[in-house]
């Protein structure tokens, strides 16, 4: 991987391609499957009773009606609502930039962003890269199921980023790039934002687009444990002759060893915009963090291993653009409700992704428009105590099944089950909703694979 040009690292779930990074998502990994440590989780929110004076904002402090906290996909949400006429900032630790890596979504999907008024349809051609079908879904020989349209278009998050940061500051956002939330002081009018610098930023919603590991959530969740976590690496490589279609979801053996784990193991795999040759591969699969899992190291060793046979191809013979990987945290309780008055949890922060979910651009992109509506009236109407928020992230059935659908997938150890009981029971299920037809088969892909990428 020293030798693999990892680029510059950005925000946001898969921004980082070198070893060093590789190394500390581990560092966190093992911590994360470590014995619970009893120790105060870090108090980010603190609320105080009664109004906010205006002696404590300072002379000339600007009050915003949203700041948002992470830029990487909460430029989406800032744009949408400072396009409809709210004063709204941003708070990123990084600088505003998309990753190298596509994101892979369906056109559909994508109109999302159009249909609100952030993009053109000229800018949105500007952005695909690579346009792909049909898409498979497999399950270890034992049958093959083809999809149109779904993940089946390249984009570039590097260009889309930019284009909403440049359509953001135009219509009169705010950007604070190199700057880290200390805190946040939740008063009865207004919420105030302490970062890193010693900055004071006031405002009447914070608006929290951190992430799986926002510290916002962590206080929330009390530092509790996930429920279960998505490991994935990967690779984008030139050297792919057959290069014309897309795996959406692919099992091509039955339980593996990593490590000291057996696990099941996923693939993904789609044309890259780079080049007619170029591939994207994924390789994921589901552990419970109380078991404990394979470090990422050890999945690379696996992906490297297996990789070959999977996609036909000699592993001498591929040029390997970067490599990819990430750990996502998942909990059965999602979407997480809001815990705070005039704080609101979006995209992966609040639970509003699938089970597999390495950045969650599709499911941000299908929820926007709904998001930046109900936002703007809760701040127009000043319905921001932590009740009214609620209705903003209600219960979702889908994820409900999306999480059934994780532990289907996931290696119980210490259960005496057949190694190909996984994908058996995946296909039965495939074929049942093939059988049911696309309105069944086509919701359930996009919320358990959209958010992938």
């Amino acid at each position: 991987m020293e030798k693999i040009s990892s680029g510059e690292e950005v925000g946001g779930a898969g921004g980082a391609y070198s070893y060093s990074a590789l190394k500390r998502l581990d560092q966190i990994w093992s911590s994360i499957c470590g014995p619970q440590v009893d120790s105060k989780v870090p108090e980010v929110v603190i609320r105080v009773q009664g109004p906010l004076a205006d002696s404590n904002l300072g002379a000339g402090s600007e009050i915003f009606d949203v700041i948002v906290c992470g830029g990487t996909l909460g430029i989406f949400v800032a744009t949408a609502l400072s396009s409809k006429g709210l004063r709204v900032g941003i708070i990123e630790r990084n600088i505003i930039k998309g990753r190298e890596q596509e994101w892979n979504i369906s056109r559909k999907e994508l109109m999302e962003i159009v249909e609100i008024g952030i993009l053109s349809e000229a800018e949105l051609e500007q952005i695909i890269s690579s346009d792909f079908n049909p898409n498979r879904c497999g399950f270890e020989d034992k049958g093959e199921i083809w999809v149109e349209n779904i993940l089946n278009l390249g984009i570039s998050p590097a260009k889309l980023v930019e284009t909403m940061k440049e359509r953001f500051i135009s219509s009169g956002g705010a950007i604070f790039e190199g700057k880290s939330l200390s805190s946040i002081y939740v008063y009865d009018d207004r919420a105030v934002l302490k970062l890193s610098d010693g900055d004071s930023l006031p405002c009447r919603l914070v608006v929290d687009a951190m992430g799986n590991f926002s510290p916002i959530v962590r206080q929330i969740r009390s530092g509790r444990k996930p429920d279960g976590m998505c490991l994935v690496v990967g690779a984008c490589a030139r050297g792919f002759e057959k290069n014309t279609t897309s795996d959406i979801i692919f099992s091509s053996s039955s339980v593996n060893r990593a490590g000291n784990s057996g696990v099941q193991l996923f693939w993904e795999a789609f044309p890259a915009g780079s080049g007619p040759n170029d591939r994207t591969t994924y390789m994921f699969t589901y552990v419970d963090p109380k078991f404990g899992g394979p470090k990422l190291e050890e999945l690379l060793e696996v992906f490297w291993n297996l990789m070959p046979a999977y996609q036909d191809v000699v592993l001498e013979n591929l040029d390997i653009k970067r490599v990819i990987f990430g750990i996502f945290p998942t909990y059965r309780d999602s979407p997480l409700p809001a815990a705070f008055d005039r704080i609101l949890q979006v995209g992966d922060a609040s639970g509003i992704q699938s089970p597999v979910s390495l950045l969650g651009f599709g499911s941000l992109t299908r929820h926007l428009g709904r998001l930046s509506n109900g936002i703007y009236e809760a701040v127009e109407g000043d319905f921001l105590d932590a009740h009214s928020l609620r209705l903003l992230n209600p219960y979702m059935p889908n994820l409900s099944a999306s999480w059934l659908f994780q532990r289907a997938m996931s290696v119980r150890p210490h259960v005496d089950v057949s190694p190909t009981f996984i994908n058996e029971l995946l296909f039965a299920n495939f074929q049942s909703m093939k059988k049911l037809g696309d309105s069944v088969l086509r919701p359930f892909l996009q919320v358990v694979t959209c958010t992938l990428y």
